[in-house]
């Protein structure tokens, strides 16, 4: 069983000379047209929110890169949820609705919904966060390599849109796959060289610091 609140949540940076680790997209879609990311890790120590750009595409506390798709239809068609790295799986779990989270209902422990978690050489982990239910196609000790399928794209556990939420880790500490040598909101210093800093995505991702998702109609005027 997956518990996510049982690990480390402390944003660390990665050590010098420390073994890394190269990473694929956990997300079969094509980020440029019909996925996108949603939000990224939280640099900002306290009650603040900034990005590794020293933007705000995150939220308070957040540990990790949010893949999302852009409705539930597209959800419901089937977007397969893919190993970033190779490794073994050492925890997963099923069996979670699909369903927005509301503040009702007990996720206490089990926020990351239906997931599988990876653990690589060198001390790194990969958690793979809101699988469909009845989704999940590995099992506990088993061997997967890049790109392998997991499961897919869902809306379980403590979430309210679709998508994979990738948490990275290295020795039980948060690292931004994006900024891994980048400690804190404290060090930043807008503007950022993107091409120039280092990342662990094998190939590097490019960042959107905001957009449009998705357009649609509405009979009436909308209550907020």
């Amino acid at each position: 069983m997956i518990r996510a609140g049982a690990f480390c949540v402390l944003l660390s940076a990665l050590p010098l000379g420390a073994e890394t680790l190269s990473l694929s997209p956990p997300i079969a879609c094509d980020l440029e047209k019909d996925c996108h990311i949603q939000q990224y890790v939280d640099h900002d120590p306290g009650p603040g929110v900034t990005d590794f750009t020293c933007g705000s595409l995150s939220y308070d506390g957040h540990k990790g890169t949010d893949f999302a798709l852009p409705s539930l239809a597209r959800m419901q068609e089937g977007v397969d949820v893919l190993a970033s790295a190779a490794g073994r799986v050492v925890a997963i779990r099923d069996g979670m609705a699909d369903m927005p989270f509301t503040g009702s209902g007990d996720v206490d422990g089990k926020e990351c919904g239906n997931g599988v978690l990876l653990r690589h050489e060198g001390g790194w982990e990969t958690q793979y966060c809101h699988l469909q239910e009845g989704s999940v196609i590995v099992a506990k000790g088993q061997s997967v390599a890049t790109g392998d399928v997991l499961g897919r794209v869902g809306l379980s556990g403590k979430t309210q849109f679709p998508h994979v939420h990738l948490s990275v880790r290295h020795n039980g500490a948060v690292i931004d796959p994006f900024a891994p040598t980048k400690p804190s909101a404290t060090t930043c210093t807008p503007p950022i060289d993107l091409a120039a800093a280092p990342t662990l995505w094998a190939a590097p991702l490019a960042y959107e610091p905001g957009g449009l998702i998705s357009l649609g109609f509405a009979s009436a005027v909308p209550a907020y």
